[in-house]
């Protein structure tokens, strides 16, 4: 059991940095080398993209301390990374310090990907990708679980993880996400990696062997028409 770290951000922000450095990568082609510590910037941020804990737009600092005086490093990790129950957001007051907010952008496409997945349309969950995009900004992403399956903003359904990561229209190759291993997992233990948001497509190789080929074929076309 960890101690109760709350009132002392410094000691939260080194256990994250420990846990950060511990998250798996799940190979040379998949994550970048070396790893970013994702949990390290998004601790020193507070300008990320629909950040869901409270604090956006704050110094730093007063970030910090705050989810400090608030969250334990597990209680943290586990409220950011937990898959959460949708609900609609009724307010336009600031989160409380220690307040989460659960509210989803649920589109026609979304809801019909979720009735299509077998799932209820009223009792949607979701949970987040914590994305470090090519340009370095931070964001969290949203995606949606339903009976085994996920589903992105964009209403598309994917098995897990290498699904989404091979098929999404959301993220570059040079985009780089914090996730559970297993993301349609809604409750129990799961292991973090860090990955590449988007497999290289594979065609590339082959159409450079094919282009080689067709300059090769040109280059003998060329020399048989100068010997005649």
């Amino acid at each position: 059991m960890l101690p109760d770290m709350r009132t002392n951000p410094r000691l939260l922000a080194t256990i994250l940095v420990a846990i950060g450095l511990g998250v798996s990568a799940c190979g040379s082609a998949d994550a970048p080398d070396p790893k970013p510590n994702l949990l390290k910037e998004y601790w020193e941020s507070a300008a990320v993209k629909n950040d869901r804990l409270p604090g956006y737009g704050e110094a730093p600092e007063d970030r910090q301390a705050n989810l400090a005086a608030s969250y334990s490093p597990e209680q943290l990790l586990s409220r950011l990374l937990s898959v959460f129950p949708c609900s609609e957001r009724t307010s336009t007051e600031p989160l409380a310090a220690n307040g989460f907010d659960t509210s989803c952008a649920l589109n026609s496409r979304i809801r019909r990907a979720v009735q299509e997945a077998g799932g209820d349309t009223e009792r949607v969950s979701g949970r987040v990708a914590l994305v470090k995009r090519s340009n370095n900004d931070l964001e969290l992403m949203t995606l949606f679980i339903a009976n085994g399956k996920v589903i992105d903003a964009n209403g598309e359904t994917h098995s897990g993880l290498d699904e989404f990561r091979e098929n999404n229209d959301l993220l570059e190759p040079d985009d780089v996400i914090l996730v559970p291993r297993d993301l349609t997992k809604t409750d129990g233990q799961n292991e973090l990696v860090t990955v590449y948001g988007h497999t290289p497509w594979a065609g590339w190789p082959w159409l450079y062997g094919g282009g080689g080929v067709l300059v090769l074929l040109g280059v003998l076309l060329l020399l048989r028409k100068v010997r005649r």
